[in-house]
C-alpha cells in the first residue's frame, strides 16, 4: 500500500467515526506526533522517574498479569 493510499484508509476510517470523544483523542494523538517542541521535564517528574528507577532496579515491580488481575478486581467495586 502507497502513502496516497493508506492516507484514503485513514480518511475513510476517520470519516467512519462517529464518537466525538474518540475523535477529540484521534487529534490530540496527531498533534502531539506532529510537535517537534522540547519537552522540559519539572522537577516533581524528575522526581517520579528516579523513584521508579529505584524500584526497579531493586525488583519491586509487579507483572502484567498481577497489574490487569488488580485492575479487574478493583473495577468490580
Amino acid at each position: 500500500m502507497n502513502t496516497a493510499e493508506l492516507k484514503l484508509d485513514l480518511i475513510n476510517h476517520i470519516t467512519s467515526i462517529k464518537d466525538k470523544v474518540r475523535l477529540k483523542e484521534l487529534l490530540q494523538q496527531l498533534k502531539f506526533q506532529a510537535d517537534e517542541s522540547l519537552y522540559i521535564t519539572s522537577e516533581d517528574e524528575k522526581t517520579a522517574i528516579s523513584e521508579a528507577r529505584y524500584q526497579i532496579d531493586n525488583g519491586e515491580i509487579l507483572s502484567n498479569e498481577t497489574v490487569q488481575e488488580e485492575i479487574k478486581e478493583w473495577l468490580k467495586k
